[in-house]
């Protein structure tokens, strides 16, 4: 991990605090009603607060995460329209030192205010699994230690957990105002669940038995940010074709429940097959309607393959 500054929560929980008086306006109270929610969402046990201000440097700017940006001439960061999902993952991506083999697991749920709708804040938590001990251990038994490339090759580095919690603000459409972050063992790993599967699982999430539907691809513009690695999407990208695709088929707000997130997200970058791969589905864990349970959206890509778009509605039983 790249160094970063921990900052003593009770300073960083009170230089985000909306300041509020007799006069505020009625978004600033809306916000500061939020605040409870979104402290206790970072202040958890064992996360180490950060200071989200030392996340957006010149290493997160830099050529190789934003290319062009040098030379943009707009007034507006280039990662600006980028939902909190998607820019959760690069900032993570930024400060962590970079894994070939990896699986993430995200959950995302928004917390609005009911009657101001810019009054919002999205909580989202990102595990980052390196699957690259595990895919090598499985080689190691199947073919013998003499044949399996160094740990190096498949990739050093720690489990990971961050926590960010985001709203719109000053031009950004998801500007973290707090993060904090933690280290997880393999032990966590290993229980932790990745829709069905352990996240250190060197199988991906099935998916529910339930015939699928074939969406296209969501229209999207080029993003800013560098989205591919060998020949595959990024993680980044994939969360964000994701996350265009459900929204395109449009949704209602969901309440906002401390303990069930919204969305689940989970993203595996080459970890099954011999060719370069990148899977991604998210679920929708809440869902306003009678007849169905949940939605699945899954992105499936192989190099050189135009990805797959499926969509799984699971009804309700009675």
């Amino acid at each position: 991990m790249k160094k970063i500054c921990l900052i003593p929560t009770a300073v960083l929980l009170m230089s985000s605090t909306p300041v509020t008086s007799l006069m505020a306006n009625p978004l600033h109270l809306a916000m500061a009603a939020l605040q409870p929610s979104a402290e206790a969402f970072v202040t958890a046990p064992g996360y180490a607060m950060v200071d989200p201000e030392i996340l957006i440097d010149d290493n997160y700017y830099s050529p190789q995460n934003f290319p062009g940006a040098e030379k943009r001439t707009s007034i507006f960061l280039p990662d600006a329209n980028l939902d909190a999902v998607t820019r959760a993952i690069l900032l993570l991506e930024a400060q962590e030192t970079e894994v070939p083999r990896v699986r993430y697991r995200v959950t995302y749920s928004m917390h609005h205010d009911e009657d101001i709708a810019e009054a919002q804040q999205a909580y989202v938590d990102i595990r980052r699994y390196n699957l690259g001990p595990a895919l090598r251990e499985e080689l190691i038994e199947s073919i013998g230690a003499q044949h399996v490339a160094s740990p190096e090759i498949f990739g050093v580095g720690p489990h990971v957990n961050w926590r960010f919690v985001m709203s719109p603000m000053m031009g950004m459409m998801a500007d973290a105002t707090y993060a904090s972050r933690r280290e997880l063992t393999d032990k966590q790993a290993q229980a932790d669940d990745c829709l069905g599967e352990s996240c250190l699982s060197t199988s991906d999430p099935a998916g529910p038995e339930v015939k699928p539907t074939t969406l296209s691809a969501p229209q999207m513009e080029t993003p800013q940010y560098r989205y591919t690695t060998d020949g595959v999407a990024r993680p980044a990208y994939v969360a964000q074709t994701l996350w265009t695709s459900v929204e395109s088929e449009g949704m209602d707000p969901l309440p906002y429940q401390k303990e069930h997130p919204q969305f689940t997200f989970v993203i595996s970058l080459n970890v099954v097959g011999q060719e370069n791969t990148a899977l991604g589905v998210v679920r929708q864990n809440m869902v306003m309607d009678d007849a169905i349970a949940k939605i699945w959206t899954q992105r499936l890509e192989v190099a050189g393959v135009t990805p797959e778009f499926l969509k799984f509605s699971v009804p309700r039983t009675r």
